[in-house]
């Protein structure tokens, strides 16, 4: 088995709690430190975000991307150490991986760097369809795709790479079961739905991902015992 890749996929397992802890954590702050922000018009948001601490916002995006990265590497760890038959589930659970950490990137690194910047030098012109959290911007729609098309894809068919240990097992109905989740939530989402969205994509989604990266951290930590004890 290779070892580079059970110990790569570990690290990035704990990386990948980690990083979902904290944007939990911050997610939570948000809702406690500041009121709750509906989107009206970018005047408003731009009063809100003058007036209220986006401290927490902007380290749960970068938290996200960090995530995001981290899954990729999962996924390509578990490629290494699935059967042979099963590879080429796996390789697509890879392939679409790396279209979610390049979608949801995107979206995050353009609120931290771009919509951050015009906002603080007082440039709002045209800048309605980069800010995430107006929910039918072409930003916020491209997060929605990464999170959801290419997450739930990725999560589904490196499910079904999986085999049947305890925590092969564990971890294959998690990645599936998230991907009904953020489909269900996709469908909230062309339905504007804002519970269905909030239910899924954070409540659902989350407890689904960290259930997973918890039993990643154990599947591989078990094969790296198991393989320096044949070496």
């Amino acid at each position: 088995m290779n070892t580079k890749a059970l110990r790569t996929g570990y690290v990035a397992s704990i990386v990948g709690i980690s990083a979902f802890v904290g944007w939990a954590i911050c997610f939570v702050a948000i809702l406690v430190v500041n009121p709750l922000f509906m989107w009206t018009n970018v005047q408003d948001y731009i009063v809100s975000t003058q007036t209220t601490n986006q401290s927490f916002m902007y380290i749960a995006m970068v938290l996200m991307i960090v995530y995001a990265a981290s899954f990729v590497i999962q996924v390509s760890s578990i490629g290494e150490m699935v059967e042979e038959s099963n590879k080429f589930y796996a390789k697509l659970g890879g392939l679409f991986s790396i279209g979610f950490f390049s979608i949801i990137s995107l979206n995050y690194f353009v609120q931290i760097s771009a919509v951050r910047l015009q906002l603080n030098n007082g440039m709002t012109v045209g800048l309605e369809q980069f800010i995430h959290v107006y929910p039918i911007s072409v930003i916020a729609a491209m997060n929605m795709l990464g999170w959801t098309v290419f997450f739930g894809l990725s999560c589904v068919f490196t499910g079904l790479s999986l085999g049947n240990t305890r925590n092969e097992t564990m971890i294959k109905y998690a990645l599936l079961a998230n991907g009904v989740i953020v489909f269900v939530g996709l469908i909230g989402y062309l339905l504007d739905s804002a519970v269905v969205v909030f239910l899924s994509m954070n409540l659902g989604m989350g407890a689904a991902v960290l259930i997973a990266t918890i039993y990643m951290v154990k599947l591989f930590k078990t094969n790296l015992q198991h393989d320096s004890a044949h070496h």
